[in-house]
């Protein structure tokens, strides 16, 4: 029986379900959670956020394997730790799969592409540091909130791609699950490896074998 998986987002994220439902119909269940600003860092966000996962946790769990693709609550090892614990289902973390597919490449320095405004670009910079990257360089493409995000042509990210394939860094990162990417894997191949924040989630889950496309 074909695998299926829950997919858990922003509501500010209308691209990855639209992109996940035209490349392998029939396989996602979309759940979204509500979105607050900040990083879902402090006592009283990670309460709130598991008060509301609590509230989908069975209908999620039906499904062979949980995608949470968001950054908010899971930027670092000890709530990608919670949060599996949470789920009784394999659950593959967008934060975590990002560093495990850019370790896995042994890559140390990093040309950084973010679809995000120079405040929120600067915090992606510092979370890449705080794992150990050096960011060697980096675009930001300006983008403020789900909807200008969503709208970016591939266009444009192909654009910064090729302007990062030009650096001397051993891995290009593409940052966020709300700039489609999944349709543009193969176009943004080149002499670097890319990873981007929404296929770094399906790498992680064919590696584990929890996903069968």
């Amino acid at each position: 029986m074909p695998k299926t998986v829950s997919l858990i987002i922003s509501e500010e994220n209308p691209t990855l379900p639209r992109d996940v439902n035209y490349l392998y119909p029939g396989r996602f269940k979309i759940f979204n959670m509500k979105f607050y600003p900040g990083h879902g860092i402090r006592k009283d966000e990670m309460e709130r956020m598991y008060k509301e996962l609590s509230q989908i946790k069975h209908e999620v769990e039906k499904s062979d394997v949980i995608f949470y693709a968001r950054s908010y609550g899971v930027f670092f090892k000890n709530q990608w730790e919670r949060m599996r614990k949470f789920f009784s289902k394999p659950t593959i973390i967008a934060t975590e799969a990002i560093i495990t597919r850019l370790r896995e490449l042994e890559a140390k320095k990093i040309y950084l592409i973010t679809p995000y405004n120079q405040r929120r670009h600067d915090y992606e910079i510092k979370w890449l540091k705080d794992f150990g990257f050096e960011v060697i360089g980096s675009i930001a493409l300006g983008r403020t909130g789900g909807k200008e995000i969503a709208s970016t042509p591939h266009e444009l990210t192909l654009q910064a791609v090729k302007v990062a394939q030009q650096s001397s860094a051993d891995a290009i990162y593409v940052a966020c699950t709300i700039l489609s990417t999944l349709p543009i894997l193969k176009e943004m191949e080149g002499r670097l490896p890319v990873i981007t924040a929404s296929g770094a989630m399906f790498e992680v889950a064919r590696e584990k074998e929890l996903i069968d496309f």
